[in-house]
């Protein structure tokens, strides 16, 4: 559907519809798992179970293992206010690119991302980590903002993805292209 464009608006009638079906979840959870729907998988379910963000996440906010492609889809999300209005942080971008290298190291690489972060997302990189390294599966990183990243920033985060030991890549999608 070339030439097929949504505005804000557009956008934010979306996560107002993900709402009502799914109430619990708060605005930057309903934007990551829009960012699923819209881009990862077609099933809402499937997509809203992928969520694990919240308080010890170390940045990851959704895991998404599919078993048929054999690829491991971990996002962060930024569901910012204001549409290309905050500038994403080196360090945020960074370590989420550095996850790659984590999952994909040796024990110790992933025991530090591991260690003090919530049961819940510890359980599912294990299980993504179990197939990255012993089934072949690739990693693929998405990093969602409504907010804007440079571009020397995403060269850097290709350039720490590049490094991990294993078949891994990094989408950086921000405001001006979530809305193409």
């Amino acid at each position: 559907m070339a030439g097929l464009r949504v505005d804000e608006k557009d956008l934010r009638r979306e996560l107002t519809d993900f709402e009502e079906r799914y109430p619990k979840l708060a605005d930057d959870q309903l934007f990551v798992l829009w960012f699923l729907r819209a881009f990862v998988i077609e099933d809402d379910d499937q997509a809203a179970n992928a969520l694990v963000g919240g308080p010890r996440d170390k940045g990851v906010d959704a895991v998404l293992i599919d078993e048929r492609a054999k690829v491991v889809f971990l996002v962060q999300g930024k569901y910012r206010q204001d549409l290309n209005g905050k500038t994403e942080s080196r360090g945020d971008v960074l370590g989420f690119a550095q996850l790659a290298c984590q999952l994909l190291g040796v024990e110790e690489d992933f025991a530090g991302l591991t260690k003090d972060l919530d049961p819940a997302v510890c359980q599912q990189l294990r299980g993504a980590r179990e197939r990255l390294k012993k089934r072949g599966y690739q990693l693929r990183l998405y990093y969602v903002t409504l907010g804007r990243c440079s571009e020397a920033l995403r060269n850097e985060a290709n350039r720490v993805v590049r490094r991990a030991d294993g078949t891994a890549s990094i989408e950086i999608y921000d405001g001006a292209q979530i809305l193409l």
